[in-house]
């Protein structure tokens, strides 16, 4: 049961990981900084990748892709920031703020769609929709969410997005499926997670973030996580969407892209703004090794 467990939240560890690395380690910081950019087109080009879209029947799918785009780019972000600011500083804020601005995670969110016995080719169809739009998408978003309080760079967003959708769309083109296994794309991808992780936590040094506040910010992580999954269960039922539907709209709607919210929030080098993203991953992951364990 023990190793099963390891096994489920493997990657959970392995973030968190890289976290206290980040916190313990930070010397190598600098040396990996302009890898950053590169790292995350990677993960766009991972997610893209094996994908056979002439294969695909759009038309029945339209509808139920248009509803996790509009939760998770318009009802989850502007409900999930009322419950935020009741509760946490500018800081925090503005770290959830980005997190729930930015594209779908695609890989893990096809991952638990599958092991919840889900519409995998759902989950993917509306992760690459998630992608395709977020340069457009997210500069919008988090301007709405952040309102006056603080200048979002928005055309520096727009460029960074554009260029690492582009960038992540070029390779897909380019590099030939065949080339790489199934396994190595994993392994890679995994490994780009976590030198984004130790980058990130390292260059701005979460060791000094109150106790108090990370308290609250896991909290305020949990909350929407359950505020999200409860908005698309009521969604589901509404709309007369079928289960395996149902957890790929969960899980395309809630699990939000680390790498991307990492690159949006550079600008913003406070503790407290990446380690709320980070929990936020980290808590959307754990749920839905839950939620698939569940099934």
């Amino acid at each position: 049961m023990i190793r099963n467990a390891l096994a489920r939240f493997s990657n959970v560890l392995l973030v968190l990981g890289a976290a206290g690395v980040g916190v313990l380690a930070p010397q190598l910081s600098p040396y990996l900084d302009p890898l950053i950019t590169p790292l995350v087109i990677f993960l766009v080009f991972t997610s893209l990748r094996g994908v056979r879209f002439a294969a695909i029947d759009y038309s029945s799918y339209t509808a139920v892709v248009a509803l996790s785009l509009c939760l998770s780019y318009v009802v989850l972000p502007v409900a999930g920031m009322h419950l935020v600011e009741a509760v946490l500083s500018d800081a925090a804020v503005l770290g959830f703020a980005i997190a729930l601005s930015v594209p779908t995670t695609a890989g893990s969110a096809i991952i638990w769609t599958r092991l919840a016995r889900g519409d995998v080719q759902l989950a993917t169809i509306t992760s690459i929709a998630s992608l395709l739009v977020a340069p457009a998408a997210t500069p919008l978003v988090l301007t709405r969410l952040v309102g006056s309080r603080i200048t979002v760079p928005t055309a520096s967003i727009l460029v960074d997005l554009a260029v690492i959708v582009g960038g992540g769309v070029l390779l897909t083109v380019v590099v030939p499926t065949d080339t790489l296994s199934a396994e190595t794309i994993e392994r890679t991808s995994t490994l780009a997670i976590l030198l984004l992780i130790y980058t990130a936590v390292a260059g701005v040094g979460l060791s000094g973030i109150d106790s108090a506040a990370l308290f609250a910010v896991v909290g305020v992580a949990v909350l929407l996580l359950v505020v999200g999954t409860a908005l698309t269960v009521v969604c589901q039922r509404a709309f007369g969407i079928g289960r395996e539907r149902g957890f790929a709209l969960c899980f395309t709607t809630n699990l939000k892209n680390l790498g991307i919210a990492l690159l949006v929030s550079l600008p913003f080098a406070e503790p407290l703004v990446t380690a709320s993203i980070i929990v936020f991953y980290v808590v959307q992951q754990t749920g839905g090794a839950v939620l698939a364990d569940a099934t």
